[in-house]
């Protein structure tokens, strides 16, 4: 088992979202991706290819050059996050489109705090699953 899932600040943001899902779920129910093979791509292929972009290359690139911090967040996480949320302006409205700043956020912080790639993955791949599993 990886270190990371020993990490209470991980295991904390990994279930973060529940009381969001919980919410979706009561107030929305349940109108989720059925299709299997879509569902294995949003939950577990784009998360890989985007955090291996995002954290593995963009954000470790920037992190390189630019050290300055706030709190938790370094400048290459904002502006790898940024870049994250306007990649998203692809193919999702505006309001879906920077509402994954803020997991953008966490997962370049928890890749700041492990230096495993794979942490931000899990975080990705299961923030997506329990979306598109509630919302399609």
């Amino acid at each position: 088992m990886p270190t990371f899932f020993k990490d209470s600040i991980f295991v904390f943001l990994l279930i973060a979202p529940l009381p969001v899902w919980l919410w979706l779920y009561i107030t929305k129910g349940v109108t989720g991706i059925t299709d299997l093979s879509v569902l294995l791509t949003l939950v577990l292929l784009f998360p890989i290819i985007e955090e291996i972009l995002f954290r593995g290359f963009i954000q470790s690139f920037l992190a390189k050059r630019l050290h300055q911090r706030w709190s938790i967040f370094s400048l290459a996480n904002v502006l790898s996050s940024i870049l994250f949320v306007l990649a998203h302006f692809i193919n999702h409205p505006p309001v879906c489109a920077l509402a994954v700043l803020i997991p953008s956020l966490v997962f370049g912080y928890i890749q700041e705090r492990t230096n495993n790639l794979a942490a931000p993955i899990a975080l990705h791949s299961t923030y997506n699953a329990g979306f598109f599993l509630l919302l399609g």
